[in-house]
């Protein structure tokens, strides 16, 4: 606890302290009798009376009359006693109970706080509830995709939820299962080329980065789509890789990347490939020239789909 926000608190406590303690010790001071106030008044009244009786605006009628309401008033004073004052004892338990009060509080905070818990900033508790929320994430999402996979097992004819569900198992790494999930988008689409690509890059993810022939043919399909061509065409320029011919393969990605944008969001990666292959064939970067005929369109957009980093 750190020392500004002890002395804070204590103050607090005295204020509070303060606030109780007033209002018991004032009722220890004796009352005040009114009466001597009281009889005062009543005498010159009637003194009041007689002056007036003289002066002739009073009859002897009602001066008694008004004699006697005095003299009753008067004489009632002595039948209200004032209250009492709270006795000593009660008034001693009173204050002690309230001074006990904060010690009892701070003994118990002794007890089953912290006391010796260092300060945390605000920008730390939040960066832990981040950490807190960020490791609970991945439950979250794969009770989310469970229910969705259970969705799709009774409405099997939803494109989207099976389009959703392929790319939910991509994120959580099942990839077989993001594969299937893709037959069915594909099917259920009439084999749209865009699908028909994700399945294909499913295939490649759950072989392991190995682009199989039934990966190759759903690639080969998906080329009609300029916003997919470039994933397929970088698959497909893998696959001749991995078939023993890296010079198509290089061949084949200097092209698409002379067909891509600048800034195109796949660049990075492409051009990383490009340099890795050139220098396991001794070939230097800067010799390299794309085909003098462009095979494919690519989309004109840096959102067309990238291909992943395996």
């Amino acid at each position: 606890m750190s020392v500004g926000l002890a002395v804070a608190l204590l103050g607090l406590t005295a204020l509070a302290m303060a606030l109780l303690l007033v209002p018991l010790l004032w009722h220890q001071r004796p009352a005040e009798s009114s009466e001597p106030y009281n009889l005062a008044v009543y005498r010159d009244q009637l003194a009041e009376i007689d002056r007036d009786v003289g002066r002739g605006l009073l009859g002897p009628e009602q001066a008694d009359a008004a004699r006697a309401e005095i003299g009753r008033r008067a004489l009632s004073l002595g039948t209200g006693a004032a209250p009492p004052p709270p006795s000593r004892r009660l008034l001693a338990f009173a204050t002690s109970a309230v001074l006990m009060v904060p010690f009892v509080a701070w003994i118990l905070y002794w007890q089953l706080g912290s006391p010796a818990l260092p300060d945390a900033p605000f920008a730390a508790r939040q960066a832990a509830a981040a950490a807190v929320a960020g490791a609970g994430a991945p439950l979250d999402m794969a009770q989310a995709v469970a229910r969705l996979a259970a969705h799709m097992q009774k409405q099997p004819n939803d494109l989207r939820g099976w389009v959703l569900l392929g790319r939910s198992y991509v994120d959580l790494g099942r990839y077989q299962d993001a594969v299937d999930a893709y037959r069915h988008a594909v099917q259920l689409s009439g084999r749209r080329a865009d699908l028909v690509g994700d399945w294909g890059e499913a295939q490649v993810l759950a072989a392991g980065g190995t682009v199989t022939p039934d990966a190759r043919q759903a690639f080969e399909a998906a080329l009609s789509s300029p916003e997919t061509a470039p994933r397929s065409r970088y698959y497909l320029a893998l696959y001749q890789y991995q078939q023993g011919n890296p010079k198509a393969a290089l061949q084949s990605w200097v092209d698409l990347e002379a067909d891509s944008p600048a800034d195109a969001a796949w660049m990075k990666l492409l051009r990383q490939r490009i340099a890795d292959t050139a220098k396991a064939l001794g070939i230097d970067p800067a010799t390299l020239k794309p085909s003098s005929a462009k095979a494919l369109p690519v989309a004109p957009r840096a959102t067309a789909a990238q291909p992943a980093s395996r």
